[in-house]
């Protein structure tokens, strides 16, 4: 009955081999099924997918992989009710289909599973973390048909990770309109970038308005008319890599335009954005080269705009690319300064040649006291620096006239014009029609001025407001003013006396043994030449006591210049206190490390804060760090009693605050899931709180030895031959001196004596002479006897022989059950008949070894392929050449959003096929998992090779597949490398393959990567 029911499961199409579970086609039956026959039905479909397993495979191996998708398989059925079934899906997906089940249940499955994949996880003596991301969508008010549920659980999964994973999302409509967006833009691509177009927003001199250049802008049109803002489409693009072609063809359409303006104006220069993405090409300067070479474009007239982060970035790629742009003299722009890392130090550290300052700056500049200190700042240090500036977002004529009056070099903004479609762009700025006058007008400096000079009084105002004490300096290292906190914190005689006799509130030497005088003129330099210092001080009054201080000096605009506000705040009753603090901790540390149990200290807000020594070690954990950070995984999720551990935990801390002390059992465990049972005293003790408030210690005994030793004596209590009796296995009691005392009616039965005295008075008759370990079984039954004694329990592998001759292999378990006085003891001997187990493992390990193709493609399995790549390498005595190939196909997971999944099998089988039929005959395939396929080849030479590769890469997107009318075509990428010593192993080819096929994906898909020897 087992072999059939097994043959049965390797044979049905229907149950995935990884997880024993039915693959979604069921699922889909299922839903047919309650559709058809229930009017008015109602379902839930969760799409599970486990976040990050590639890394698990990664790290580990893909073998690792089947095993923790298997054991999060059956570990996820145990939390589900019984009306909601789980299916696999794809890859690390599984599908989860309720019917008449609401979405509060199906929400409440999510989270219970996603606890579940939070802890801690080992799969043969490896431990491993994870987290699950879900999608929901119920029929019938999110979706009419099964196609229609597929992919918006896809669509509401696909967010989730987007959003951060370890997340539920449901289902709206929105969602399918971003993957319908995703595909009409990679359509579009496909099509001659169909939709895009680029409009263009001039720039200005900001004193004339005279059209210096253009900013070239994206924009995209749907296929039935709408327009999409950058803001929705430009993300989709990146995360796709669809910037790559879509960047460089908008960089072709710019410098197209820019040649044939700059005939009108031959200093015409074209800004145009450009991606991280793109700069993290290798090859995108050469991409930049060709299009200038092409179009004979000199390089002064382009200019690329990039975010303040590209120019800090450790991307070793990208700072290639930086470098490699300056070299080649093409402007650099710095754009939307200001809003991302704001510091005007990192200035002078960036090479760009522009810096364009964001909206944010500019709105109310003429009004604000921030935003026109902090633009000034910028064109002064800017031009100090020989870097130009330009204003974004320039709207209003007051705007305009700030800007001018602060000697900006461009501006940029809906001022001088919105975007515009490129012939209007020439029509209107590259004529003689165009005429700037007509936005410049004289300007008011005075009244601007003044309004900002009034604000001077302000700053004076507030100085006596200021909690600190704040001092001001000009270049000369001259004190302008202070405030009375300065007076109050030196003791001294009044301000008069601070300004004039400043130095003698410092030792003449710090603590680092530098003059105080010099290090002042130093730190004020700095301040005047960054904007900001921040620094340690050792001060001290009039009467000499010590002041040790935290000083901020800061920068501020004064006239035509800056004066240096500098901040000092007192921390002498901080260090006291921290020192009062580390005392206090130091003396509680050691009396807690004197108890000899594991003890713990919570405060009133329930917070673990401190743990001894015996906690560390009774959790084998390496640090006290470790044991307050990861308390709550010292415990199982639920207690015995089922309650939960973090809940039950509150709720004993909060009884023993209020009633002094509570005793009570508790279940820990170790962070590797092995069990701890405790009991737990909680003391409340008062005034360990800097407040006088009381904590709660813990103290935890281990109860382990406890209840063995309590499991024992109930074993011990037991009648020895009531447990032979009911034992099913065969069971023999032997005494001390190892003579046999008595047996039950299963041992009888499997050595065919004639009774049970047959057996005592004979036993080693029903042994052979060698055991299969070559030993001699009188010798090995004397021996382990011996070791039982001492070591009280040992199980061994053990051969009889019954009276008809028949070997019978078991497995025996030798217990020492102590009795009471020492000539008393028994030896209990239990052997397990394993002849049916054997006959059945022999069975199932030869349907296994027929499992060797997959049921889809008709491949070899990945086990099997690996299984022959490996005696390959065991063939030493061949010196042919040996190439091993890695393919993918790119974008299938596309097909399978977007037409379904049985599109995507077919997909596979057909794709997979014609690939055999261009690979020479005898070439072994194998499915490597999901769209990945492995290819062995031998005796083949590099450039035959290479040129079969390129052919089949080739051939392959000319097939045209048809699933329910619907047309498509599918590319593959392949990575291949040759064997060579170095590879010691399957896995070191295989790793350089998927090296390879890497390398093939990141230079654009639909090529193959041929690694020579």
């Amino acid at each position: 009955m087992i072999v059939g029911i097994l043959r049965n499961l390797e044979q049905y199409e229907g149950v995935d081999q990884v997880t024993g579970l039915l693959r979604h086609g069921s699922a889909r039956e299922r839903f047919e099924n309650t559709t058809e026959s229930r009017a008015g039905s109602h379902g839930e479909v969760l799409l599970l997918g486990i976040d990050g397993f590639k890394n698990i495979n990664i790290l580990n191996s893909h073998s690792f992989g089947d095993f923790v998708l298997r054991t999060t398989a059956q570990d996820i059925l145990k939390l589900l009710p019984e009306q909601v079934k789980l299916y696999r899906y794809d890859g690390d997906q599984f599908l989860l289909y309720g019917n008449n089940v609401r979405r509060e249940e199906m929400l409440r499955i999510y989270e219970d599973i996603r606890k579940y994949a939070s802890g801690p996880h080992r799969v043969n003596g490896c431990s491993y973390r994870f987290t699950v991301s879900g999608g929901i969508i119920a029929y019938p008010e999110e979706a009419h048909s099964w196609g229609e549920l597929e992919k918006g659980a896809c669509a509401a999964l696909r967010q989730a990770k987007t959003n951060g994973k370890d997340q539920c999302v449901e289902f709206t409509a929105e969602l399918l309109e971003e993957l319908q967006l995703s595909h009409c833009l990679a359509r579009s691509v496909d099509n001659g970038y169909e939709g895009f177009r680029l409009v263009f927003q001039p720039i200005c001199d900001a004193g004339t308005l005279k059209v210096r250049g253009a900013e070239a802008l994206l924009r995209y049109t749907m296929p039935d008319g709408r327009e999409i803002s950058p803001t929705e489409f430009i993300p989709l693009l990146e995360g796709s890599r669809l910037i790559l072609p879509v960047g460089l063809w908008v960089l072709e359409q710019a410098v197209i335009a820019c040649k044939v303006w700059s005939r009108q104006n031959p200093d015409f220069i074209m800004d145009v954005n450009v991606s991280f993405v793109q700069l993290q090409d290798s090859g995108f300067c050469g991409k930049v080269d060709a299009l200038l070479q092409k179009y004979d474009l000199p390089a002064q007239n382009l200019a690329l705009e990039l975010t303040e982060s590209y120019f800090i970035t450790n991307d070793s790629i990208v700072n290639e690319s930086l470098e490699c742009l300056n070299e080649m003299h093409i402007e650099l722009s710095m754009d939307d300064f200001g809003i991302g890392y704001s510091s005007l130090g990192r200035l002078s550290e960036i090479d760009m040649d522009v810096v364009k300052v964001d909206r944010y700056f500019v709105k109310a500049l003429h009004i604000s006291q921030y935003n026109h200190d902090f633009v000034e700042s910028v064109i002064r240090l800017c031009h100090n620096l020989n870097k130009e500036v330009c204003m974004e977002g320039v709207e209003t004529k007051e705007e305009w006239e700030t800007i001018s009056l602060l000697n900006a070099d461009l501006v940029q903004g809906f001022y001088i014009s919105r975007p515009v479609e490129p012939e209007v762009f020439y029509r209107k700025y590259l004529t003689s029609s165009y005429d700037s006058k007509s936005l410049v007008s004289p300007i008011d400096k005075e009244k601007i001025q003044k309004k900002l000079v009034n604000n001077k009084e302000l700053l004076f105002a507030m100085m006596n407001a200021t909690p600190l004490c704040l001092i001001l300096w000009n270049r000369q290292f001259e004190i302008m003013a202070c405030n009375e906190k300065a007076v109050q914190l030196f003791r001294a005689d009044g301000k008069k006396d601070i300004i004039e006799h400043f130095y003698r509130f410092s030792p003449p030497c710090q603590e680092d043994g530098r003059s105080s005088v010099e290090t002042v003129h130093e730190r004020i330099t700095e301040a005047f030449a960054s904007g900001y210092s921040e620094f340690r001080w050792m001060h001290c009054d009039k009467e000499g006591n010590s002041i040790p201080a935290e000083v901020i000096s800061v920068r501020i605009p004064y006239l035509d210049d800056f004066v240096v506000a500098s901040y000092t705040r007192d921390l002498r009753a901080e260090i006291e206190l921290s020192e009062k603090r580390w005392k206090f901790r130091m003396r509680l540390k050691a009396l807690l490390d004197a108890t000899p149990l594991c003890l713990n200290l919570w405060d009133k807000e329930f917070h673990n804060i401190m743990c001894n020594r015996e906690a560390v070690k009774l959790f084998e954990l390496d640090s006290e760090q470790d044991y307050l950070e990861h308390f709550n995984l010292l415990s199982p999720e639920r207690q015995p009693d089922g309650s939960l551990s973090t809940e039950g935990a509150r709720e004993k801390i909060k009884e023993a605050m209020q009633k002094g002390r509570i005793q009570f059992n508790w279940l820990h465990q170790k962070l590797d899931g092995e069990l701890i049972p405790a009991e737990i005293t909680l003391v409340r003790i008062e005034g360990l709180e800097e407040d006088g408030s009381a904590m709660v210690a813990g103290y935890t005994r281990d109860l382990r030895d406890q209840l063995r030793a309590e499991k024992a004596e109930r074993l011990m209590a037991r009648r020895v031959r009531a447990v032979v009796d009911s034992s099913p296995l065969a069971c023999v009691l032997w005494n001390m001196r190892q003579e046999a005392l008595d047996c039950n009616k299963i041992a009888v039965e499997m050595l065919g004596a004639r009774d049970k005295e047959e057996v005592l008075h004979d036993f080693d008759s029903f042994l052979p002479l060698y055991q299969p370990d070559g030993s001699v079984s009188v010798e090995k039954r004397i021996k382990t006897m011996n070791e039982v004694q001492k070591n009280r329990r040992c199980v061994f592998e053990w051969v009889y022989v019954n009276r008809n001759g028949e070997s019978i292999p078991c497995e025996v378990t030798l217990v020492k059950a102590v009795i009471g006085k020492d000539d008393e003891d028994i030896i209990i001997a239990y052997s397990r008949d394993l002849r049916e187990l054997k006959r059945t493992l022999e069975i199932i390990d030869r349907l296994k070894r027929q499992a060797c193709y997959d049921a889809l493609t008709g491949c070899l399995t990945r086990e099997y392929f690996i299984e022959n790549l490996t005696v390959q390498f065991q063939n030493e005595k061949t010196d042919a050449p040996v190439m091993l190939g890695l393919l993918d196909l790119d974008g299938f997971k596309n097909v399978n959003d977007t037409y379904g999944h049985e599109a995507g099998d077919m997909t596979l089988k057909r794709v997979i096929k014609r690939v055999g039929e261009l690979l020479p005959e005898g070439t072994l395939i194998g499915r490597f998992g999901g769209d990945e396929f492995l290819f062995l080849l031998q005796g083949r030479e590099q450039g035959s090779v290479s040129r079969m590769l390129c052919s089949i890469v080739e051939q392959i997107p000319q097939m045209q597949l048809e699933y329910k009318g619907n047309i498509f075509k599918s590319s593959i990428s392949i990575g291949a490398v040759f064997r060579t010593p170095e590879d010691t192993c399957p896995e070191d080819l295989i790793r350089r393959a998927d090296d390879a096929l890497y390398q093939a994906k990141r230079n654009g898909r639909n090529r193959s990567v041929l690694v020579q020897e």
